[in-house]
């Protein structure tokens, strides 16, 4: 049997991982939510010119094209609009534009949804005058939405730029390629101030006509999203499909976050069984799958009220301070009783009282740790009503929790086993030192799952700034 000092060190090792995984990983900052923008500030000659480019996820063009089929009117009422939210002033003074030409694409993106590649140029409808100048630019178009924001200055045809708050080239090719090295810190550029010399003559160049046909990169194809896809759903190959999604839901249950750091630290130090652990995780599966259902249901019916990315931050702080609670209620009962346990060191054998472990609090615990739907799962569910394939994406999506729920509750009875095997070893700890530590193992353990809540709640407070 190992030694007392191997297992604290071992149950350490354990906590500190626990606190490693605690935070989710953050959202691909170009994921299924996002509405990258761009804009192109051009100098002609005596002319100011506008590109402005949309590049929009499979979720938001999910949406739009259902507007769009909807209204035949949208696209031109949409496009007036986003042309309103550019404001160019050219010493203080508004430049009236006037649009020249738009380009609408659907390019192929995730789970056989497509991407949606938006294109405005807007031309001043009146010269520059001579001399110097001081100006600013201003996208004021889907505030407050994920993505990537970014803003370019050129001058050309004898126009002459002083100064620029931005570049003249753009680092993500107008949202074709977008740069590796900064997709955990994406451009957030929204507003440009820039001094300049117009040409002196009108401009040579006309306005570009824009393309019709323009590549797309999509950066990751979710192999999930992809099951959806396929032209033809053999038996064979759907057998095959439900099989895969089973293992990518459990190789999803093992990426951070997940509620494993709170499994951790609330059935480490307990008498909670293999029965607890199977509810937990169970229960967490179940959260889990049942909002991204909910989810579904906001992107198609309520978009216009509220945006399925703009929950997320909601429910992250729901989560975080739900967690947060619980664990600084284990905090104090726990070092209430590990205090009880060492008023009764000297001269008695009697056990600390522990905590009780009702099916209740396991079921509020696991709703709490699954209350952050997966977004990958949403888009399987989008994808199958897109396809007409409702069916076969509910499958998916049942097969995809199964593997969750097969890891989360093989996680949860690998941990109780070892709160088990604390509860049997701490007692008998003949040294006063190690039985103190021992004692304040469950403390720890609760102090992890305040771990947890604290960073749910720092990352939705920052993602609803």
């Amino acid at each position: 049997m190992k030694s007392p000092a191997r297992w604290l060190t071992a149950l350490a090792g354990a906590g500190l991982i626990s606190i490693a995984v605690a935070v989710p990983a953050l959202a691909h900052p170009l994921g299924n939510f996002t509405i990258n923008h761009y804009s192109r500030v051009e100098l002609v000659g005596n002319q100011a010119r506008v590109l402005y480019v949309l590049d929009l996820a499979e979720i938001p063009t999910f949406q739009e094209k259902q507007r769009i089929a909807d209204d035949s009117t949208y696209l031109g009422r949409q496009i007036e609009t986003l042309s309103r939210g550019l404001a160019l002033r050219v010493d203080g003074r508004p430049v009236p534009m006037t649009l020249a030409d738009h380009s609408l694409q659907f390019l192929p993106g995730q789970g056989g949804l497509q991407t949606e590649r938006l294109e405005i140029s807007l031309v001043a409808t009146s010269a520059l005058s001579a001399g110097g100048h001081a100006a600013a630019y201003r996208d004021n178009n889907f505030q407050g939405r994920l993505g990537w924001k970014e803003i370019v200055v050129q001058a050309s045809d004898g126009a002459q730029l002083a100064a620029s708050s931005v570049p003249n080239t753009s680092v993500s090719q107008e949202l074709r390629k977008y740069p590796q090295d900064m997709l955990t810190s994406p451009l957030n550029v929204t507003q440009a101030t820039f001094r300049f010399i117009p040409g002196s003559a009108v401009a040579t160049r006309s306005a570009p006509v824009l393309r019709t046909a323009i590549g797309g990169l999509r950066l990751v194809q979710d192999r999930f999203a992809a099951l959806i896809a396929p032209k033809d759903l053999s038996l064979p190959l759907l057998g095959f499909s439900l099989l895969i999604a089973i293992v990518l839901g459990a190789l999803h249950a093992l990426s951070p976050g997940h509620g494993k750091a709170v499994m951790a630290g609330y059935l480490v130090g307990t008498r909670g069984g293999k029965r607890h652990a199977l509810i937990l995780g169970l229960t967490i599966t179940i959260t889990h799958t049942a909002g991204v259902f909910a989810l579904g249901l906001v992107t198609l019916y309520a978009s216009t009220l509220i945006t399925p990315e703009r929950l997320y931050p909601w429910l992250t702080l729901l989560s975080g301070v739900m967690i947060l609670l619980i664990g600084a209620t284990l905090i104090l009962t726990r070092a209430r009783a590990a205090f009880h346990g060492h008023s009764h060191e000297q001269g008695h054998q009697h056990e600390a009282p522990r905590e009780a472990l009702s099916r209740r609090n396991v079921i509020i615990l696991g709703i709490t740790g699954g209350l952050i739907p997966c977004p990958t799962a949403l888009v399987v569910l989008l994808s199958a009503l897109s396809l007409h394939r409702v069916a076969f994406g509910m499958l998916l999506i049942l097969a995809y929790s199964i593997g969750l729920a097969l890891v989360l509750s093989g996680i949860g009875i690998a941990l109780a086993s070892g709160g088990a095997l604390v509860n049997r070893v701490r007692p008998r700890f003949s040294f006063l030192g190690i039985r103190r530590a021992a004692t304040l193992i469950p403390v720890a353990s609760a102090v992890v799952v305040a771990v947890a809540g604290v960073a749910l709640t720092a990352q939705a407070l920052s993602g609803l700034r």
